[in-house]
């Protein structure tokens, strides 16, 4: 396997802060960082994490100051817990303690008058529940792979309601209940009641507090607002339809059940489709019978059914998608959440960029150039159980395979040539002994003929088949690097002419049924005038001729961006000349970035083959998104005559409203895709790299979207120099001024 299967932890896991609906606001960093930590664990609560939308989230729950205090005093009484129980930092800053401090400061806010007896309860449940929390985060993390969300938070608010039995210095709140009448009997009973159950969230009761947790939904994703709209309708019409009680929608809290199940499910665990739509339906539908039966079950102990039925069906169909054989239609979310439109568009554009994770990815086994005379489902024999494989020739100039009459196994071009590993692993069997055939002549006994099965990291296998007689190099047990010999190319087997056989699988036994698989970093040519294209991961078909990319020493020396070197800029756009500064930085987790001194911000993948830009966030004009247009990926090749294709999101650089229209259609189609096509070549500066960008299939406008851009890249310096046309006409020029 190939080290590029980590380029997916190297995707920036952005937040719902690159959708928003909101102006930055530039505030003193202290300030900022601060407003951040307040607002995570609000906006938390409804799967997101922009400051602005945690503030409207705060300001709902203010309509009765004295349960916003409450809740307040939860969120950071639970924060000090953390940090005096010595909570690891990460997981403090991430808001999962500080929530569920929170909305058991909001339940018991909701039920006891605030007081210093209420305080002290409060301060003690707390720490329970971040005792709670660390326990079931780590068992959840080590065993099951699921986040435990808000279940801390239920245990802590029943174990102090049941305490609070015995205290009566706990006085009933009257106050959330008068605060439940604002704005009643305004809106149609419905709407009412939708909006009560988004206030339910943070546990308020009334119409100005729902109307705030919407406009925070609004500002973290339009598309968590579709989804509450769904679950809420799905839940409500399947507890009414039940013969449910229609008060205890709002009595009982049930509504933002509802709610948040859909979001969860819908968008924020599952990648946002017409499937995931169907399935945050159905998921209300079932919280919505959960809810009853949780009721029934609690009743007796006079505690109220809180989160639980969101939980429970979030957690146990989260769990059940994960252990599905095919992914379906229904896609589970890879890495950090993000927003629903930000899930999406990475999951859509990560799909067309790179190959899957979970695909096992090699590189050729051949040496030179090579034709797939039989590609996956070929015609011939690659069908059924073993369609997932491919049949290497050498054809010359003139398409012939052989020269001379073409009589004897050694006329083929491809007879003797050498068979290389096409990732590291070890040598599980061996077949050396059996003679090559007669050309037109097969061996159906020993249909795979001589060959080399390989085990690779990730329990796949790779069969080498048809290899000629005594030429395998390696004996069973044997660890094999990649690119190493292995034997020559044959006509052993069932083989009529020679050829190289290779399939991926998944068992040890030789001949075992095909898995499907790619081959990294290829050059692929269909037919003799087609153009030569670079294919990061490539599934080549029948007739395609493939190759190896090669790897350049003057492409190597200058596509290099060193953890921590600067890059200052001298940009001049429309006559304006200004300065600005990259600084290339590597975080924690070793995903690389490159940060500009405006807050532009692109995520950068390297190896020794090839460098990709990732996921853009800035201002559409800055010169670092031309950056990212400019090299959505740069193989380390020189070839002038080597073209390679792209797909970026259009989001960046498009105003906000044609940027939302994207996200609205996305999951039925695709209308915000830029296509990029780049060639490279070597000139006097270095390596230059010119990308012209396709919009015409843009829906809503180009925006600041240039037609081309190019960028120059030194020798052992980085990229020194880009220019961007648009009509062609220049619209920005910039040279590194160091």
């Amino acid at each position: 396997m190939d080290d590029a299967g980590d380029m997916e932890h190297a995707l920036p896991q952005t937040t719902a802060m690159s959708a928003t609906l909101a102006p930055r606001l530039r505030l003193p960093a202290r300030v900022e960082g601060s407003l951040r930590r307040l607002a995570l664990p609000y906006a938390s609560v409804i799967f997101g994490a922009h400051p602005l939308a945690g503030l409207l989230a705060l300001a709902a729950t203010l309509v009765v100051p004295a349960h916003g205090a409450a809740g307040l005093a939860g969120l950071a009484s639970a924060a000090l817990w953390a940090r005096l129980l010595g909570r690891p930092l990460a997981q403090r800053e991430d808001g999962f303690y500080a929530f569920n401090g929170l909305l058991v400061g909001l339940a018991l806010g909701l039920m006891f008058r605030l007081s210093w007896s209420l305080l002290l309860v409060l301060v003690l449940a707390t720490l329970f529940t971040t005792l709670v929390g660390t326990v079931l985060r780590d068992l959840a993390e080590r065993y099951i792979g699921l986040p435990m969300m808000s279940f801390p938070f239920v245990i802590g608010t029943w174990l102090a309601l049941l305490a609070a039995t015995r205290f009566p210095g706990l006085e009933i709140a009257l106050d959330p209940a008068w605060a439940g009448q604002l704005g009643a009997g305004v809106l149609p009973g419905p709407v009412e009641l939708f909006l009560h159950s988004l206030g339910a969230c943070f546990f308020q009761l009334s119409v100005p507090s729902g109307l705030l947790v919407l406009l925070a939904l609004v500002v973290l994703s339009r598309w968590s607002v579709v989804l509450a709209v769904i679950g809420f309708a799905a839940g409500s019409a399947t507890w009414l339809a039940l013969g449910g009680d229609p008060a205890a929608l709002e009595g009982h809290l049930l509504g933002f059940n509802f709610i948040l199940v859909a979001i969860a499910l819908g968008g924020y665990f599952v990648v946002l489709s017409p499937a995931s739509l169907l399935l945050a339906a159905l998921a209300a539908s079932t919280t919505a019978v959960l809810a009853a039966a949780t009721l029934g079950a609690l009743e007796p102990l006079a505690v109220p059914v809180l989160a639980l039925p969101f939980l429970l069906t979030t957690l146990l169909l989260r769990y059940a998608l994960g252990l599905r054989a095919t992914a379906g239609s229904l896609h589970l979310v890879r890495g950090v959440p993000g927003s629903p439109e930000q899930n999406l568009a990475r999951a859509a554009f990560r799909d067309r960029r790179y190959p899957d994770p979970l695909l096992p990815l090699f590189h050729l086994p051949v040496l030179g150039r090579w034709t797939i005379t039989q590609g996956p489902h070929g015609a011939v024999t690659h069908q059924g159980l073993w369609a997932h494989a491919w049949d290497f020739e050498v054809t010359d100039a003139d398409g012939a395979r052989f020269a001379g009459a073409g009589a004897r196994p050694e006329d083929y071009h491809a007879f003797g040539a050498p068979v290389v590993a096409p990732a590291a692993g070890r040598v599980v069997r061996v077949v050396a002994h059996l003679p090559d055939n007669a050309i037109g002549d097969v061996d159906i006994v020993n249909n795979w003929g001589n060959l080399v099965l390989l085990w690779h990291p990730g329990d796949v296998y790779t069969l080498l088949c048809h290899l000629r007689q005594h030429s395998v190099t390696v004996k069973e047990g044997d660890t094999v690097s990649l690119g190493q010999v292995v034997g020559k190319v044959g006509n052993s087997g069932r083989s009529p002419l020679p050829h190289l056989h290779m399939q991926a699988q998944r068992s040890p036994e030789i001949g075992s049924p095909t898995c499907p698989s790619a081959f990294l970093h290829v050059l692929s040519q269909e037919g003799s005038d087609g153009p030569l294209r670079y294919l990061t991961n490539a599934t080549p078909a029948t007739g395609h001729d493939v190759e190896a990319a090669p790897r350049d020493a003057l492409a190597q020396s200058a596509v290099s961006l060193p953890a921590g070197i600067a890059i200052p800029w001298r940009v001049v756009r429309q006559g304006q000349i200004r300065e600005d500064r990259w600084v290339s930085t590597i975080d924690p987790l070793g995903a690389r970035h490159l940060a500009s001194s405006s807050g532009a911000r692109t995520g950068i993948y390297a190896d020794t083959t090839y460098l990709t830009t990732l996921g853009y966030t800035g201002s559409p004009t800055d010169l670092l998104g031309l950056f990212h247009l400019g090299t959505p990926r740069l193989p380390l090749i020189t070839n002038p005559g080597v073209v390679w294709e792209d797909t970026l999101d259009a989001g960046p650089f498009v105003p906000l409203w044609a940027r939302m229209l994207h996200e609205l259609a996305r999951p039925f189609t695709e209308i915000g895709a830029i296509r990029t096509t780049t060639r490279v070549r070597a000139g006097e500066r270095g390596l230059v790299v010119r990308t012209e960008l396709d919009v015409a299939a843009l829906v809503g406008g180009r925006g600041a979207l240039p037609d081309a851009v190019e960028v120059i890249w030194a020798a052992g310096r980085g990229p020194v120099s880009l220019r961007a046309w648009r009509g062609g006409a220049l619209l920005v020029a910039a040279e590194v001024t160091a």
